[in-house]
């Protein structure tokens, strides 16, 4: 309760002291006497950036120093705290405190470090673009040549033919200019199945329990289709499942742990897991429920499908990930099944 007392503190400072109205005698308390007992570098920042904002400059490189020091604290308790997080937040923090040979320290690690955006969580994509905007100046404008004709060289666009002609642009401003590339497609062929610290399957049976024979499925045919959600760490986790559904098929019921209980009509499913949500959505089946930290357990999801049109279809793979920690991942392989008419 005191760890979690203290980071509370260091931010309520933070806001203070931007707001012009902090104690400055409690915040300089918690540099002197609290401040090597909070493991925390995101809060030592905060401490950091609040003593700049009062013009304590040495007890703010000071906090920063200890912020700096304390990176790779890791708190597994914590959904939203990553050593990366922290991280980049203290270099933003860094920045806004005016700290510049802190910020040059911070930043050379990044450009190695940070993983592909789909393994960043909420918290480090909002941390990376604070950090982003603090170092190209917030919100500075840029100025940009462009030595090609056009209407409106703020908006210029070009075909594949055009492309090749294209003229040149320019930055005239004293700031870097950062790119961002798109690219949209539909892949070749399913993913692969996959499983990183998360594994997850997805069976399909028929009402008497017994494997459907997903090249024979006949108009009307009702089928259960059992999740199984296997965490590989013993870690208090919240983790969403979606399983796509193939476009002849639709959802008609949502299994719960009395349907497939010891004397439920759907008893071959179970047992089924207690989850926080499992909702019955027009093209996917999506679920979320919490892992205990204190014991290793397999997690069990049923709901009931309907084939309502004729044709062949591919069955998406279900897709499970812990939702604060996008590394754990997994993807069961993907396949296709046939409804006659």
């Amino acid at each position: 309760m005191e760890r979690i007392q203290d980071r509370s503190a260091a931010y309520a400072l933070y806001v203070l002291a931007c707001a012009g109205e902090v104690d400055r005698s409690r915040l300089r308390y918690m540099h002197d006497e609290r401040l090597i007992r909070i493991e925390s570098p995101l809060a030592r920042a905060y401490i950091g950036t609040a003593l700049a904002a009062i013009g304590d400059r040495a007890r703010a490189i000071s906090a920063f120093d200890a912020a700096v020091a304390a990176l790779g604290y890791s708190n597994r308790g914590d959904w939203y705290q990553t050593p990366l997080r922290d991280r980049v937040g203290v270099l933003a923090l860094a920045s806004e405190a005016g700290l510049n040979d802190r910020v040059e320290q911070l930043v050379a690690p990044l450009t190695r470090d940070v993983p592909e955006p789909r393994r960043l969580h909420t918290q480090e994509k909002a941390w990376l673009i604070l950090a982003a905007a603090a170092l190209t100046g917030g919100e500075a404008s840029v100025t940009i040549a462009y030595d090609g004709a056009a209407d409106d060289p703020a908006a210029v666009s070009f075909d594949p033919q055009g492309l090749a002609e294209a003229g040149v642009f320019s930055n005239t401003g004293p700031r870097p200019i950062f790119i961002s590339m798109l690219a949209a497609g539909a892949p070749s062929s399913p993913p692969p199945a996959v499983a990183e610290e998360l594994g997850v399957e997805k069976s399909i049976l028929a009402l008497d329990g017994l494997p459907a024979d997903l090249s024979a499925v006949r108009q009307g045919d009702r089928m259960v289709v059992v999740l199984t959600l296997e965490p590989q760490r013993q870690a208090m986790a919240s983790y969403i499942i979606a399983d796509l559904l193939p476009a002849g098929f639709e959802i008609e019921a949502v299994l719960n742990a009395s349907d497939a209980g010891e004397n439920g009509p759907y008893s071959f499913a179970g047992p089924l897991a207690s989850t926080q949500i499992a909702e019955a959505r027009d093209d996917r089946f999506v679920a979320a429920l919490n892992a205990s930290a204190f014991e290793s357990q397999t997690y069990r999801m049923a709901y009931i499908v309907r084939a309502v049109t004729p044709g062949d279809y591919a069955m998406p793979g279900v897709v499970a990930e812990d939702m604060y920690a996008p590394t754990v991942f997994a993807r069961s392989s993907a396949g296709r099944v046939r409804i006659a008419p």
